[in-house]
């Protein structure tokens, strides 16, 4: 059965207004009775919802087609070394960037995961130490897709 890594990838363009909506329809034909014959392993994420190599493959596009580099950034360093977790102040310092650039990038995960599959969920887990720090930690099947979908295999 043919998977989308199977298939050749063409470049269609789209107006930058009407990306969500493409992105969201192709998701859609994927999932669509008859589209592909095939059941996707699903990952839950505790607080978040389920997640799907499909569904990583659509975020890690949309935010390539967006250029939101410190929050593909971030993500694939907490792909990178999953199940560890990795605070807010470690993120910042590991990436060199102002604590209020990644907290916007971070806010935009928010809103870009909206437009893409109709409700807020992240592919990692945000808990929050006693003194309000954030510590984010990530599943390793999910960091393999993303690191897969990124480029960079496990």
């Amino acid at each position: 059965m043919p998977t989308y890594q199977d298939d050749e990838v063409v470049m269609v363009p789209v107006p930058r207004s009407l990306l969500m909506k493409v992105y969201a329809a192709m998701g859609d034909a994927a999932t669509a009775p008859g589209a592909l014959a095939r059941v996707e392993e699903t990952v839950e994420v505790a607080g978040q919802g389920a997640w799907t190599a499909s569904m990583i493959r659509r975020l890690e596009s949309a935010l390539q087609h967006l250029r939101n580099p410190a929050l593909g950034t971030f993500i694939t360093r907490l792909a990178e070394q999953a199940p560890r977790t990795l605070t807010f102040q470690d993120a910042v310092q590991a990436m060199g960037i102002e604590g209020n650039v990644l907290r916007a990038q971070l806010g935009s995960l928010s809103k870009i995961s909206k437009r893409l599959f109709e409700k807020i969920i992240w592919p990692m887990t945000a808990e929050y130490a006693e003194g309000g720090e954030a510590i984010y930690s990530m599943d390793l099947k999910i960091a393999e897709w993303w690191l897969e979908a990124a480029g960079r295999r496990p």
